[in-house]
């Protein structure tokens, strides 16, 4: 299916959701390169940074989740935007008198963590808006074209992000101030096409509860399907062990290369070009009728990518591996947020989404702070290869647990439901 083709409101809600992550391709680049390569902050010190975006998700993820139920997600999102345009222009300006110090940094990601914790929840919660046309109603919209819109929402994500990688790889030439500047100019952008969608429908109102109560239901809402709570852990795992190794490995062994900013930012290209690669795969093959098992195999083969990049590649092998573990990664994502939009209750689905973002990111802060750690007193490669071993073994217990590896879904479009298998 063409872009243009497309419904207006999911080019709309596509176009808002590539800006922000175009806007986040930058941040990936920016953050850590500022910190390691003009403030020379240790490993230590940049896990800390890289922690700094991550905490705040421990703190306000469920809360923004509670918001996206009972409010309208596009004015969410659109507020989101808004705020994290702010923080980066406090930046630009602040790096036009004088270097940051590290507590600035760590007050930068922290802020960056605090309205991106508001965004994702109420940002995925149009996902089912936007899967919609006028002739839809109030009818319950198919497994396929759910899982088709999530593909959609994946491509813009990772497009997105090359694009802002792209950007950042010019650093040495640009300098981080302009590139700041374009993260505020496509936030606002951004903004606005999130605010336009306010006219297509209000997300679906929870009750008026108390917030405890409001934020308790999700959970409650996880325990009692056992595929969606296995998910949720194994994201947990993901984040602590792939995502906080590659936030801070990563940047280490680009610096150990000696090849300068613009090769960090190639690895992160290569990287988004597999889940480009992967993403389209998918949009033309669809998810298949096991998604959950297709989320374990990705653990497996993240596994073996992790142990081969542990052995040291050459700088263009590294490249390659970053492309595969890319692919790997955009498979199991989709997978995953194709899971959640459809075993999800409408009505508690913002707060069962920001519980799979508490446990993805939640976790990744922690597994950033490990991996410097970690990182500070052995060399990187060694916390590569335990994070493959760690990885093989959480395959195995995940595989013998059985709710995720026996999940089917039905695609018929006059289904009702999701056919679900659990022991």
């Amino acid at each position: 299916m063409a872009f243009p083709a497309l419904a207006a409101r999911l080019r709309t809600f596509l176009l808002g959701y590539s800006g922000t992550s175009l806007a986040t391709g930058l941040q990936v680049v920016l953050l850590p390169w500022i910190a390691v390569a003009l403030v020379g902050l240790p490993a230590l010190q940049l896990g800390w940074v890289q922690a700094s975006v991550l905490l705040p998700n421990l703190v306000f993820l469920l809360f923004g989740g509670a918001l996206a139920d009972r409010f309208d997600s596009a004015r969410v999102a659109a507020l989101s935007c808004i705020g994290l345009g702010l923080c980066h222009a406090g930046l630009a300006y602040y790096l036009l008198y004088q270097l940051p110090s590290l507590p600035l940094l760590m007050l930068y990601g922290i802020s960056l963590g605090v309205f991106t914790a508001f965004l994702q929840p109420a940002r995925e919660n149009l996902v089912q808006r936007c899967a919609r046309t006028p002739q839809d109603g109030t009818a319950r919209l198919s497994e396929a074209r759910v899982q088709h819109t999530v593909t959609w929402m994946m491509l813009a994500q990772y497009g997105g992000q090359a694009i802002g990688m792209l950007l950042a790889s010019r650093f040495d030439q640009w300098g981080a101030e302009l590139l700041l500047l374009i993260q505020v100019v496509t936030l606002v952008l951004a903004a606005l096409f999130f605010f336009s969608m306010r006219h297509l429908g209000p997300a679906p109102r929870m009750a008026r509860q108390k917030l405890p109560l409001a934020l308790m239901e999700g959970f409650a809402e996880v325990r009692k399907s056992r595929a969606i709570l296995e998910l949720v852990l194994l994201v947990g795992f993901n984040g602590l062990v792939h995502i906080g190794v590659f936030l801070v490995v990563l940047p280490l062994m680009a610096e150990s290369y000696d090849r300068g900013a613009s090769y960090y930012a190639t690895l992160q290209i290569a990287f988004v070009v597999g889940t480009v690669i992967a993403t389209v795969a998918m949009l033309r093959r669809g998810q298949g009728d096991t998604p959950g098992r297709g989320v374990l195999m990705c653990l497996l083969y993240s596994a073996a990518l992790l142990i081969a990049i542990s052995f040291g590649p050459t700088p263009f092998g590294l490249m390659f591996l970053c492309a595969c573990w890319g692919a790997v990664a955009a498979a199991s994502a989709g997978l995953g947020k194709s899971i959640v939009q459809l075993l999800a209750p409408e009505q508690v689905r913002s707060r069962i989404i920001s519980i799979y973002q508490l446990s993805l990111f939640g976790s990744a802060a922690i597994g950033a702070l490990a991996a410097g750690v970690i990182s500070e007193f052995s060399a990187p490669l060694t916390t590569l290869w335990w994070a493959g071993i760690f990885s093989l073994v959480a395959f195995v217990l995940a595989w013998l647990s059985g709710a995720l590896r026996s999940l089917r879904i039905d695609h018929s479009e006059t289904s009702d439901s999701s056919e679900t298998s659990e022991p």
